[in-house]
């Protein structure tokens, strides 16, 4: 529908300006037409002021001089087309889509007067559109003149003073107005930075006035440049550099004058002075902390010392015990091997006898039995055994392993003591012998393993020993440096004084420190000229000293917010829901900035929150209860922007600020704000009783009992119609104590409403406790918190917490303690309710 009366008004609109063009070319032809050749320099001349009457230069109007009741001219006439988009507007103030339609047709047309309705319409509802400021203002310097730009522009800052675009456009649109007006411009640009130079994006307008100055006036950049570096903007770091190659690449004397430069250098000296009495100082500390060390390094030499000597000590010890146990071993070994030899000659013995048996019963079986063929007289040859074959033996009797060796002796102790194969003597004597010298081995193997596991033990001692030596070793190299270092300082202390002594002059010149860059005892100069390098150069260095601390607080504090201003995608205004992100940012960053107790920053960001989220009433309410502790009357003026302008259909906030305004006693103010939201929320049941307990509290009964019987007149539906007439009984019986009345009443609204079953258990209630004493409010909200506090179900306890507010607005007098019940309900209770409510309706619905 909308859309057909936009085109309606469209098409109606272009035939309306075609048939003015036709006219306007007929006027024009029939004044041609009347033209002579007599007068026709003076025809012509009337022609050209009559066709074409816009070429002269439009005389001045000053807004405040148009008469609304003059006969409307023809730009106080709307086009078909302006009209189409004012009903529409008119029907929907909220419709922001066809409010730029209607300001893009006024604009299209150049009415002045629709121009300046359409605008100042338009931005009494969005004051935060700066685009829009800036389209007003540019038609104002076109259809009349700068000095009524000028004033748009300046009701624009007022209502956007946070806007840093806004402001540039203002500074432009002055720079070229006033062009070569210094104090002006200056003036502005004060301005500009004064209100929105704590903004985070503000350093555009810095970085243009301080360029500004450095062309007009030298000596105003540096404390330009300090009063910027101290605000927490964008790119802080980059214009820090810029500042110090301004510092470095500028003549001192562009920079300063020289009272300024007599100042800075006296400043440079105590400086200097000081850090020289800090160095001196750490000089002594660091001398001090040597000698402990020092002396601490004594203790622990001594100490490692004493260490050394025990351990010495714990060795020779051992090594006594252990030279004893091998004189032991020794002799028992010694007792072993000679007990082993006598066995071993026993042995011997008995093999001897063996061998002679073996041989007697020999020649006996030669004698008796001789062999066939040989001559008896012919004696059977011994066996030889050669040397060679003897070493061949032994050979591979080495290459035997030793577990071998000792089984083939075990094997040969156990052989019988006489034995019937042939064995020469000398063969026997071989073994034995060999199994003698396999013992020794085994013996002298053992007393070997022994020793290199002593030796082993030893070394391992011994190493300790040196490394410990090595330690101490150490530390006392570092103590003869430590010590070597003070001795090299005690002589350069004693040269020093030695050349203090002969000569000032030369102490002050041998300075070496960074910092003194400059010669104490030269003479201030008288002019800037006069000035020395060195006096130069501790000018530029007391400057970026100056500046140190401070560069170091802001790169923290932007450390600490750049991941929420990065977070901040919609810094401006647009009618459009934000992101849930977006939301949470800026609570988060809200909290922050409250945390450090800084109460311009936070007011600053609050401000700029509220130009992205004027729509958001919590953002609004978290606001005015930061600035209530501060400031009542800026409370009071932040109440006033949401209610009237941003939040015109939020109840809540209405209601926080009537019950603001009414605690501190301005009565008025608070029925403005209520009747502000009845008129555009009519039929509220919270605003209703908040009105009718307002009048109660301020001892105006009648016109709160008035209140409530309006709200029967003018409400919609049965159940909605016995609420109001329920409160307006217990108001008559209870707050205004006319029982009379009260029967009165009920008894007229039984007449007309005879099958209301409501009504007549009203009538009994009254009639069963004919009283007119007012509750006890303490005792009834005790009751309250008792049920609040119990094992209830969360649901229970709702519907309590709504009852104690109903009760407050009822009965209450103390506006504080309704406004403490509603933020604990709006805490608590008031999301689980919603969602209740929004269960109900889904449910309707789909029933």
């Amino acid at each position: 529908k909308q859309w057909y009366q936009r085109r309606v008004a469209i098409t109606a609109g272009d035939a309306d300006n075609k048939m003015v063009t036709d006219k306007e070319d007929v006027v024009i032809e029939d004044i041609k037409k009347e033209e002579t050749d007599e007068n026709v320099e003076k025809k012509e001349a009337e022609v050209v002021e009559v066709a074409v009457p816009e070429k002269e230069k439009p005389e001045m109007i000053v807004l405040d001089d148009i008469n609304d009741e003059d006969t409307p001219g023809p730009d106080e006439i709307p086009t078909a087309e302006e009209r189409g988009f004012w009903k529409a507007v008119d029907d929907n103030p909220n419709d922001f889509a066809s409010w730029t339609y209607l300001l893009q047709v006024v604009e299209k047309n150049g009415k002045l007067k629709q121009i300046q309705k359409a605008f100042t319409s338009f931005l009494a509802l969005y004051p935060y559109c700066y685009g829009y400021w800036k389209k007003y203002a540019d038609q104002m310097k076109k259809l009349i003149s700068n000095e009524a730009a000028f004033e748009v522009f300046n009701d624009a800052v007022v209502a956007i003073p946070l806007s840093v675009d806004l402001w540039t456009y203002f500074i432009h649109f002055i720079a070229e107005w006033k062009e070569g007006d210094e104090s002006e411009i200056r003036m502005i640009y004060r301005r500009a930075v004064e209100a929105c130079g704590q903004e985070y994006r503000s350093d555009k307008i810095w970085e243009a006035y301080v360029e500004w100055e450095k062309q007009t006036d030298k000596y105003k950049v540096l404390g330009l440049y300090k009063e910027f570096l101290g605000c927490i903007v964008q790119r802080h770091q980059y214009h820090f550099d810029k500042f110090r190659e301004w510092i470095f690449f500028t003549p001192v004397k562009d920079m300063v004058t020289m009272e300024d430069i007599k100042v800075l250098l006296a400043k440079h000296k105590e400086e200097a002075e000081r850090r020289r009495k800090e160095t001196e100082l750490k000089r002594l500390e660091e001398e001090e902390l040597a000698r402990q060390l020092a002396v601490a390094a004594e203790e622990q030499r001594k100490i490692v010392e004493e260490e050394r000597l025990a351990a010495d000590a714990i060795r020779e010890e051992k090594l006594k015990e252990e030279e004893k146990r091998r004189e032991e071993e020794r002799l028992k070994e010694e007792g072993q091997r000679a007990a082993l030899e006598a066995a071993n000659k026993e042995e011997d013995v008995e093999m001897e006898g063996a061998e002679e048996d073996v041989k007697m019963d020999d020649v006996k079986m030669d004698e008796s039995t001789p062999e066939p063929g040989v001559d008896e007289s012919t004696p059977e040859p011994a066996p030889v055994v050669t040397e060679e074959k003897e070493e061949e033996k032994e050979e591979e009797e080495a290459k035997e392993d030793k577990k071998g060796r000792k089984s083939k002796r075990g094997a040969s102790k156990r052989a019988p003591a006489k034995r019937t194969s042939r064995r020469s003597r000398k063969d026997t004597e071989e073994e034995e012998k060999e199994a003698s010298e396999t013992k020794e081995e085994e013996k002298v193997e053992v007393v070997e393993d022994k020793e290199e596991a002593r030796k082993e033990e030893n070394a391992a001692v011994e190493m300790e020993t040196a490394a410990e030596q090595e330690n101490v070793v150490a530390k006392e190299e570092e103590k003869e440096n430590v010590v070597a270092k003070e001795e090299e300082k005690e002589e350069l202390k004693e040269e020093n004084v030695v050349s203090v002594e002969k000569d000032p002059e030369e102490q002050v010149e041998k300075m070496t420190e960074d910092f003194t860059k400059v010669d104490m005892e030269e003479p201030l100069p008288d002019s800037v000229d006069a000035l020395t390098d060195r006096q130069e150069a501790a000018v530029r260095e007391q400057i970026l000293l100056d500046m140190a601390p401070v560069h170091e607080q802001i790169l923290a504090e932007l450390e600490e917010v750049s991941c929420f201003e990065e977070g901040i995608k919609r810094p401006y205004f647009h009618v459009k829901e934000l992101e849930r992100i977006q939301l949470k940012n800026w609570k988060n960053y809200l909290n922050l900035i409250i945390e450090k107790k800084d109460t311009a920053r936070t007011i600053i960001l609050f401000e700029r929150c509220l130009i992205a989220c004027a729509f958001y009433e919590g953002f609004w309410i978290k606001y005015v209860g930061f600035m209530a502790e501060i400031d009542e009357e800026e409370t009071s003026k932040i109440y006033r922007r949401a209610c009237m302008i941003h939040l015109v259909k939020k109840p809540q906030i209405h209601l926080n600020w009537a019950a603001f305004e009414e605690k501190r006693g301005h009565l008025e103010v608070a029925r403005e704000a209520l009747d502000h939201i009845e008129t555009n929320l009519a039929g509220l049941i919270a605003v209703t009783l908040r009105r009718a307990g307002l009048e109660r509290r301020s001892g105006n009964m009648q016109q709160g009992a008035d209140i409530l019987k309006g709200a029967i007149d003018t409400c919609r539906g049965r159940e909605t119609r016995d609420y109001w007439i329920m409160k307006y009984v217990a108001y008559m019986q209870f707050n205004m104590c006319d029982l009379e009345k009260t029967r009165e009443y009920l008894k007229e609204q039984v007449e007309r409403a005879q099958r209301n079953k409501r009504l007549y258990m009203k009538m009994l209630e009254v009639e069963r406790c004919p009283t007119t004493v007012t509750p006890d409010v303490p005792n009834v909200i005790e009751v309250f918190q008792r049920a609040l506090t119990s094992s209830l179900s969360v649901e229970d306890k709702a519907g309590f917490s709504h009852r104690r507010l109903t009760f407050l607005e009822e009965f209450g007098t103390d506006v504080g303690m309704i406004i403490d019940a509603y933020d604990d309900h709006n805490r608590n209770y008031k999301s689980l309710l919603e969602e209740k409510k929004r269960e109900r309706e889904s449910s309707s619905h789909s029933n």
